[in-house]
């Protein structure tokens, strides 16, 4: 008896160092693509330090509200998704009209940094912006297809 009650307390001890220990992992990736992501934006846009001591927190402030507008649309999307069946074609028009809503807030999102980018780079730095935007996440994208590969040697 004193094993069972053993290993009922051990399992959501166990579960719960898991849990722990995946969310560990989880924020350790989270950093690291984000130290990835400084150094490479730093490089791609050829950033000074001092450049970069402004530069960071609004662009940091500008993904926190474009990450916040995305969420929002993915979350509509995806309730749209689950329940269009049972949607009328006046609530589908709402869904629809919300996702182009969601489409001009990220616009206009962007053009409100655009102007403070400008402000504080010059011109040239701000193209760069766009494009390291861009190569970053197909830098991303090859790394994830690259780790899910494997190595038919072994």
């Amino acid at each position: 008896m004193k094993i069972i009650k053993f290993f009922l307390l051990l399992i959501p001890v166990m579960t719960f160092a898991f849990s722990i220990n995946a969310q560990e992992s989880k924020t350790d990736k989270v950093q690291e693509i984000k130290s990835q992501k400084i150094a490479f934006f730093t490089d791609k846009i050829g950033l000074t330090p001092a450049e970069a001591q402004v530069f960071w927190p609004i662009y940091n402030d500008y993904w926190a509200k474009k990450n916040k507008i995305i969420a929002d649309r993915k979350e509509k999307m995806t309730y749209f998704a689950d329940n269009s069946d049972n949607m009328s074609n006046d609530v589908m028009i709402q869904y629809a009209d919300q996702y182009i809503r969601y489409e001009m807030e990220l616009a206009e999102l962007l053009d409100e940094y655009h102007k403070k980018f400008k402000k504080i780079l010059p011109i040239n730095k701000v193209m760069k912006i766009y494009l390291a935007d861009y190569e970053f996440k197909t830098y991303l994208l090859k790394k994830i297809r690259e780790s899910g590969k494997v190595d038919k040697k072994e």
